[in-house]
């Protein structure tokens, strides 16, 4: 004997009544996800960035490499341009071994616009605080650790972990502003380095109005 099954389809009161719980958690979740998205860009882009200025201070310290150089450029609101670059032995001796001649990581010295000594390049979707250009060079023996451009010593000197701190680069996400000093706004993060190419992370809180290392 085959039952039979009462099937009971939405009334317009039901409907509308889901439609309503569906646009509110929408209206909800929505932002959260935004903010989600933006904070894993900008996150990221720092880990791209600490790998690429670990990697560059790995080959100098292995001997690859005499001097190597993170040069990063501003490119319209949205994008911001890295590379790493590396000169080798050869030419460092041939440089330094020139009467009134000495390694320079300003961008326009023709040895760090040689194509051959560019070690890795990508355009990301953040923006930091430099505008136009800044470049930071490292050698193994720390001999050759020099600022040019946005990046120049001495930036200002920012309050992290209690300390006073000038080698860095602040990273934030698209379309904003990353202000030098103060006024940042979640998610801002903060890459900082030594002479000897050691890299700290932090992210800035704007609750807690501080730096947090990550």
């Amino acid at each position: 004997m085959q039952q039979k099954q009462d099937i009971k389809g939405f009334t317009l009161l039901e409907l509308i009544v889901v439609v309503t719980i569906v646009a509110i958690v929408s209206a909800v979740g929505y932002p959260n996800f935004m903010d989600w998205r933006k904070d894993r860009e900008v996150r990221l882009a720092v880990e791209k960035v600490s790998t690429m200025l670990k990697s560059i201070n790995t080959q100098a310290q292995r001997g690859n490499f005499a001097v190597v150089q993170l040069y990063v450029q501003k490119s319209g609101s949205d994008n911001t341009i890295f590379y790493s670059r590396g000169i080798n032995q050869e030419t460092e001796a041939t440089i330094t071994n020139t009467p009134g001649q000495s390694i320079n990581c300003l961008y326009n010295q023709s040895y760090w616009r040689d194509n051959n000594n560019q070690v890795e390049n990508f355009t990301l979707e953040v923006q930091t605080q430099i505008d136009p250009i800044g470049t930071v060079c490292f050698s193994k023996d720390t001999r050759h650790y020099l600022a040019e451009g946005k990046l120049k010593q001495p930036q200002t000197n920012l309050s992290v972990d209690g300390r006073l701190i000038n080698n860095y680069l602040i990273i934030c996400s698209s379309g904003t502003t990353c202000p030098l000093s103060s006024g940042w706004k979640d998610p801002t993060y903060l890459v900082e380095w030594n002479r000897f190419g050691n890299i700290a992370k932090y992210k800035w809180s704007e609750k807690r109005n501080a730096w947090n290392r990550i």
